[in-house]
């Protein structure tokens, strides 16, 4: 579907996956998850609960030992794989999610680059950015471009472009925000999520899709994890890259505004302080509330 250049609820709810009675665990999208570490083991927790919050069938969780331990005490759904497992033989899944808290690991970045190299469709973000936009930029895409979705914010997006030998500083991009998402989407032909208090969505060819401006309680450490975990649930569904950006970045902001108590359609800073983890919580009473298409 191609929407215009803004997106609103209508786009959302003609696109939002909905179970049929004859589906199970494996055909509503199977997610796979590299992220977290060590030294950042809460980005794990975001990152599946955001994913099972959005209506993954399965979340495949892939990660260091305390990751996985802390993973499955908070969602026992979970199913954890041992990183050296994982690259011998990747776990299957219909869309991966990979670099959230991903810090100097030897083993995370082996199943990183496995995901990367398997043409399965995937969610990059953080840790994974810029070893992904030097992969593509040197040729490495059997992953098309709409099954692609990077998911930077200013100072991400610097580095993977600075990673491909295009040198921006955070005011250049501040200067045109889309201009510099386009590039980034076109040098490594992938879709890009350039995340802020107004989310863009850059495909390769130039289009660009905005978000409304978020609330800004949504400015809090490990929202943007939660947001990759609901994009790569999206992409486990079907939906195309930036299409399940779109609906990702907008249900996200909706649920923000939820838990804060601020108004969606003026968000001023009404409302109160949330956690990352408060967003994942209200993601599906945003679902249950889209308007019937």
């Amino acid at each position: 579907m191609v929407m215009g250049a803004s997106v609103d609820e209508d786009d959302v709810v003609a696109l939002w996956p909905r179970p049929l009675a004859e589906d199970d665990k494996y055909s509503r999208g199977v997610v796979g998850v590299v992220a977290g570490s060590d030294a950042y083991p809460g980005a794990a927790v975001l990152c599946v609960s955001g994913a099972a919050r959005a209506g993954a069938g399965m979340v495949r969780y892939v990660g260091p030992r305390r990751a996985q331990d802390l993973v499955l005490a908070t969602r026992p759904e979970t199913v954890v794989h041992a990183d050296a497992d994982a690259v011998d033989r990747l776990p299957r899944a219909q869309a991966w999610t990979v670099g959230s808290g991903v810090a100097d690991d030897a083993g995370q970045e082996a199943v990183i680059g496995a995901v990367l190299a398997s043409g399965v469709p995937c969610v990059v973000d953080a840790g994974a950015l810029e070893d992904c936009a030097r992969a593509r930029h040197s040729g490495s895409r059997r992953t098309p471009p709409d099954r692609v979705l990077m998911t930077p914010h200013e100072g991400e997006l610097v580095r993977a472009l600075g990673a491909i030998r295009h040198d921006v500083t955070a005011a250049d991009v501040r200067h045109d925000r889309a201009g510099h998402a386009r590039l980034l989407a076109e040098i490594t032909r992938a879709t890009v999520l350039l995340k802020g208090s107004r989310t863009l969505i850059a495909s390769p060819g130039g289009s660009v899709r905005e978000l409304p401006v978020a609330t800004p309680w949504l400015a809090t450490a490990g929202a943007g994890d939660v947001l990759a975990g609901i994009a790569g649930a999206l992409l486990a569904s079907g939906l195309d890259a930036a299409d399940a950006g779109a609906c990702a970045a907008w249900v996200h902001a909706r649920a923000a505004a939820a838990a804060a108590g601020d108004d969606p359609l003026a968000p001023t800073g009404r409302g109160g302080p949330i956690t990352a983890m408060d967003v994942a919580a209200a993601v599906p009473e945003v679902i249950r509330g889209l308007r019937e298409p």
